[in-house]
């Protein structure tokens, strides 16, 4: 269908913009201070220090530090690349609600990315959890 196409496109697009600072969003959660400090790491080239801020916010359920973490993990920066805990990270941010993490998932297990089996039925819980989120 059109839309599953737009989620495709939309999140090949995102892949392809993994430079941090274009996909990391202001955190709206209590670790605000720590959230914005692991950006302006990310943003000066300092990933590691990036990965330490976010990652006790990630391991709280911060959604958006869990969705950045998944980057780091992805793109190996701060940390050597693992696409396993790439996908565990996206998962928990997209069991969140965060419609980024959603819209990745969506189009991983519909195209195979990260490692994963091609699932449609899992495609399809998280356009479904997408639509949801109100995208």
């Amino acid at each position: 269908s059109m839309r599953h196409k737009k989620i495709i496109i939309r999140a090949v697009v995102l892949l392809t913009m993994l430079v941090l600072t274009v996909v990391f969003t202001p955190a709206y959660s209590q670790g605000k201070n720590a959230y914005n400090a692991g950006l302006l790491a990310s943003e000066s080239g300092d990933y590691v220090a990036a990965v330490t801020a976010w990652q006790p916010l990630a391991s709280q359920g911060d959604a958006a530090a869990q969705f950045n973490l998944a980057l780091m993990y992805h793109r190996g920066l701060g940390v050597a690349p693992d696409e396993q805990k790439a996908v565990q990270w996206y998962q928990k941010s997209a069991s969140n609600g965060y419609a980024k993490a959603q819209e990745f998932l969506a189009a991983a297990y519909r195209e195979g990315w990260f490692g994963l089996e091609k699932n449609s039925q899992k495609a399809k819980y998280w356009s479904q959890q997408l639509e949801n989120s109100g995208l």
